[in-house]
Protein backbone atom coordinates (compact mmCIF):
# COMPACT_ATOMS: atom_id res chain seq x y z
CA UNK A 1 0.00 0.00 0.00
CA UNK A 2 1.29 3.47 -0.66
CA UNK A 3 0.72 4.67 2.99
CA UNK A 4 3.62 2.02 3.95
CA UNK A 5 6.59 5.00 3.48
CA UNK A 6 4.46 7.66 6.23
CA UNK A 7 4.07 4.63 8.40
CA UNK A 8 7.63 4.46 8.96
CA UNK A 9 8.04 7.95 8.47
CA UNK A 10 5.93 7.88 11.60
CA UNK A 11 7.78 5.50 13.39
CA UNK A 12 11.49 6.61 12.46
CA UNK A 13 10.22 10.63 13.86
CA UNK A 14 8.87 8.58 16.91
CA UNK A 15 12.65 7.24 17.19
CA UNK A 16 14.30 10.60 16.44
CA UNK A 17 11.92 11.99 19.39
CA UNK A 18 13.44 9.44 21.69
CA UNK A 19 16.90 10.13 20.60
CA UNK A 20 16.38 14.07 20.72
CA UNK A 21 14.57 13.75 24.65
CA UNK A 22 18.11 11.59 26.00
CA UNK A 23 20.22 14.16 24.33
CA UNK A 24 18.39 16.87 24.88
CA UNK A 25 18.36 18.93 22.35
CA UNK A 26 14.91 20.91 22.59
CA UNK A 27 15.20 22.66 19.44
CA UNK A 28 14.86 19.22 17.88
CA UNK A 29 11.91 18.07 19.50
CA UNK A 30 9.97 21.44 18.36
CA UNK A 31 10.84 19.99 14.65
CA UNK A 32 10.20 16.65 15.35
CA UNK A 33 6.69 17.42 16.88
CA UNK A 34 6.06 19.88 13.47
CA UNK A 35 7.03 16.81 11.58
CA UNK A 36 5.20 13.85 13.31
CA UNK A 37 2.08 15.67 13.23
CA UNK A 38 2.10 16.38 9.40
CA UNK A 39 3.07 12.80 8.67
CA UNK A 40 -0.15 12.04 10.95
CA UNK A 41 -2.33 14.32 9.81
CA UNK A 42 -1.55 12.87 6.24
CA UNK A 43 -2.95 9.27 7.46
CA UNK A 44 -6.48 11.03 8.22
CA UNK A 45 -9.07 9.18 6.91
CA UNK A 46 -7.22 6.00 6.35
CA UNK A 47 -8.28 3.02 8.33
CA UNK A 48 -4.77 1.48 9.76
CA UNK A 49 -4.76 -1.72 11.02
CA UNK A 50 -4.74 -2.78 14.36
CA UNK A 51 -1.09 -3.82 14.70
CA UNK A 52 0.07 -0.10 13.05
CA UNK A 53 -2.22 1.31 15.66
CA UNK A 54 -0.32 -0.39 18.49
CA UNK A 55 2.76 0.41 17.38
CA UNK A 56 2.25 4.03 17.33
CA UNK A 57 0.73 3.70 21.02
CA UNK A 58 3.11 1.91 22.11
CA UNK A 59 6.30 4.41 20.92
CA UNK A 60 3.74 7.33 21.96
CA UNK A 61 3.47 5.81 25.66
CA UNK A 62 7.69 5.59 25.71
CA UNK A 63 8.24 8.91 24.68
CA UNK A 64 5.30 9.97 27.37
CA UNK A 65 7.76 8.72 30.02
CA UNK A 66 10.47 9.99 28.68
CA UNK A 67 9.15 13.49 28.44
CA UNK A 68 7.57 12.99 32.13
CA UNK A 69 10.97 11.72 33.37
CA UNK A 70 12.39 14.99 31.72
CA UNK A 71 9.71 17.22 33.24
CA UNK A 72 10.42 15.92 36.82
CA UNK A 73 14.06 16.46 36.36
CA UNK A 74 13.07 20.24 35.75
CA UNK A 75 10.90 20.76 38.37
CA UNK A 76 13.77 18.78 40.76
CA UNK A 77 16.91 21.23 39.21
CA UNK A 78 14.21 24.16 39.50
CA UNK A 79 13.82 23.10 43.06
CA UNK A 80 17.39 22.62 43.97
CA UNK A 81 17.99 25.96 42.20
CA UNK A 82 15.67 27.71 44.62
CA UNK A 83 17.11 26.20 47.88
CA UNK A 84 20.58 27.52 46.89
CA UNK A 85 19.24 30.88 46.23
CA UNK A 86 17.70 30.78 49.59
CA UNK A 87 21.34 29.98 51.39
CA UNK A 88 21.27 25.95 51.15
CA UNK A 89 24.64 24.42 51.30
CA UNK A 90 25.66 22.58 48.48
CA UNK A 91 27.95 19.23 48.84
CA UNK A 92 30.02 18.27 46.10
CA UNK A 93 33.18 16.47 45.95
CA UNK A 94 37.18 17.00 45.61
CA UNK A 95 39.88 15.78 43.25
CA UNK A 96 40.48 13.17 46.20
CA UNK A 97 36.59 11.92 46.33
CA UNK A 98 36.26 13.37 49.61
CA UNK A 99 32.69 15.09 50.03
CA UNK A 100 33.12 18.87 50.44
CA UNK A 101 30.36 21.38 51.44
CA UNK A 102 30.18 24.61 49.59
CA UNK A 103 28.49 27.38 51.64
CA UNK A 104 27.04 30.75 49.85
CA UNK A 105 29.44 33.45 50.56
CA UNK A 106 28.54 36.05 52.95
CA UNK A 107 27.09 39.36 51.35
CA UNK A 108 28.58 42.36 53.63
CA UNK A 109 28.15 45.65 53.11
CA UNK A 110 31.14 48.14 52.81
CA UNK A 111 31.17 51.71 53.54
CA UNK A 112 33.66 53.62 52.01
CA UNK A 113 34.27 57.21 53.18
Amino acid sequence: MNYDRTIRQIEETFDDEKRFLIQGNIIQLNQVANRKEKLLLSLQGISLPNRVLERFSMLASRNESLIQAAQDGLISARARLTEIQRGASVETYSRSGQKTELSKPIRTLQRRA
